[in-house]
């Protein structure tokens, strides 16, 4: 999913997620950990929608 939107995401950053998604039946603390990932993940994403959004405007 994420890499059909996001063609820059490494596969690091996949295992990482897979790590934290098993960590999250575990531990509340990892929960929020994991939360808060997925939330800047967005914003990070929607930063980068932006960003193509006004460079494709200045081509215009």
């Amino acid at each position: 999913m994420l890499l059909a939107v996001n063609p820059e995401i490494e596969e690091d950053d996949l295992a990482t997620d897979i790590e934290l998604r098993k960590e999250v039946s575990k531990d509340s603390k990892a929960k929020q950990k994991y939360e808060a990932r997925r939330r800047i993940d967005d914003l990070m994403e929607q930063k980068r929608l932006r960003q193509l959004l006004d460079d494709w405007e200045l081509d215009d």
